[in-house]
């Protein structure tokens, strides 16, 4: 299999994943349900990965990566700076509408990975906190740096845990429509004083 195919066949299979994922959760997720979606065999699908995990991860990292993408999305907005945070956010919860899969791949699931999901997903949830704290503290807060990060750690666990509510109910289309009220919730906990 050459670079270009296997690059080709895992993207299948990291769609497939967050597909079969996206209708039964990880825990009821088989390789055979990836395979099936991917129209992939086996072989080509355990020369791609070593296990069902293994696939998770790589559909985990990939929407990461997309998710992040969106808060430098090159339209000069600094993504760090308080004052874009409630079009940086409309954009990043307007992805993840448009992607529900995706969403819950992201937000909802990792934890059911076991440990790999879960340090995957609190060093995401970590580098969201830095970016939150840096942007806050240049905005002028006024705090001390470990009450900002407290701040923003609590802000950023709260807009997770209404995101997660409202994928798990399958409602992943309302989340554009939260941004307002969501900015003004981060910025009332870590941006003002």
């Amino acid at each position: 299999m050459g670079e270009n195919g296997r690059q080709a066949n895992r993207e299948r299979a990291v769609a497939a994943m967050a597909e079969a994922v996206g209708e039964r959760g990880y825990p009821e997720t088989t390789v055979r349900d990836v395979l099936e979606r991917a129209r992939m065999s086996r072989r080509t699908f355990y020369q791609l990965f070593d296990n069902r995990e293994e696939c998770f991860l790589a559909t985990y990292d990939h929407a990461r990566s997309e998710a992040l993408a969106w808060l430098d999305d090159g339209d000069g907005r600094d993504a760090s700076c308080a004052s874009h945070l409630p079009s940086v956010l409309a954009d990043v919860l307007g992805y993840l509408a448009t992607k529900p899969d995706f969403a819950r791949v992201l937000v909802v699931e990792p934890a059911a990975a076991g440990p790999l999901g879960v340090a995957r997903h609190e060093r995401t949830m970590h580098e969201l906190v830095e970016l939150l704290a840096r942007s806050s503290g240049r905005d002028g807060s006024g705090l001390e740096p470990d009450q900002l990060r407290l701040r923003c750690e609590a802000s950023v666990g709260a807009v997770h845990r209404v995101m997660a509510a409202r994928i798990v109910e399958g409602r992943a289309s309302d989340l554009p429509g939260l941004a307002s009220e969501l900015a003004g919730l981060v910025r009332s906990l870590a941006v003002a004083a």
